[in-house]
């Protein structure tokens, strides 16, 4: 794998997914005109490295499956779950285009961390990755850890997302849980449950929607370890939510 940044600046088209720049590598090369993108970080780098069709369009279940597997050594499980249950949710079954990922409220959902609310009513949510809130993300972490973001951090912003912007449904709110906990499994390695991740790696992965540079992973993400990660921010947003229950002062 590589998370190089070299390719040519110069515009150019990516003609059925492939790229004349990068060739048969896993290069970096950022989005062109006419390139599909979803509001996914996970994804968009995906395609940018090649481990997706690079303009971002007709995408099978299979070729997800095969590309979390390669890109981010998720376990064939755990793969197969997102892949099949996003063109699920979708209702596309036999292709997808990286934009379809963008409509509202089926997959896609309000207090993202790093997008703006959909709150025109439109059927595409934004799918560029807001700097305000990517450095409020970030300004988050290393609370518990120095320059790192832990489960805990995680609970923390997704509370203060949620009371901002309003209350997620049990659907989206585990599809938001899951997205950051993976981010943080993914790109904080082995150990990444107890230490999370550089947050200087998260922001290059979520601004420059690339692998970060020197990265690589060092182990499989498997289902029942991102379920534990999940339920860890989970409890820990349950329990700072909890009312308190200090007693009333008499007078």
């Amino acid at each position: 794998m590589s998370s190089s940044s070299h390719s040519s600046t110069n515009s150019h088209q990516h003609p059925q997914g492939s790229c004349p720049m990068t060739g048969k590598t896993y290069d970096f090369c950022p989005a062109q005109a006419g390139d599909a993108r979803s509001p996914c970080p996970a994804l968009n780098a995906l395609a940018n490295h090649g481990y997706l069709p690079r303009d971002g369009k007709n995408i099978g279940p299979w070729d997800l499956v095969c590309a979390l597997k390669n890109g981010y050594h998720l376990s064939t499980l755990l793969a197969c779950i997102l892949s099949f249950s996003s063109v699920f949710l979708l209702g596309q079954f036999r292709s997808v285009s990286l934009s379809d990922y963008a409509r509202h409220n089926l997959i896609e959902h309000n207090a993202s961390l790093v997008h703006k609310d959909d709150n025109n009513g439109a059927e595409y949510a934004p799918t560029r990755v807001d700097k305000k809130l990517l450095a409020a993300l970030c300004a988050e972490g290393g609370k518990v850890l120095p320059n790192r973001m832990t489960l805990e951090d995680a609970a923390r912003i997704r509370i203060k997302r949620e009371k901002q912007c309003g209350h997620l449904d049990s659907v989206h709110g585990e599809i938001a849980r899951g997205e950051i906990v993976i981010a943080i499994g993914v790109l904080g390695g082995k150990d990444a449950a107890t230490n999370g991740v550089k947050i200087s790696a998260l922001h290059e992965w979520m601004q420059h929607e690339r692998m970060p540079a020197g990265w690589k992973p060092d182990h499989t993400q498997g289902l029942y370890q991102t379920y534990k990660m999940a339920k860890v921010v989970r409890e820990r947003m349950e329990k700072a939510q909890q009312p308190s229950n200090k007693p009333v002062e008499s007078h």
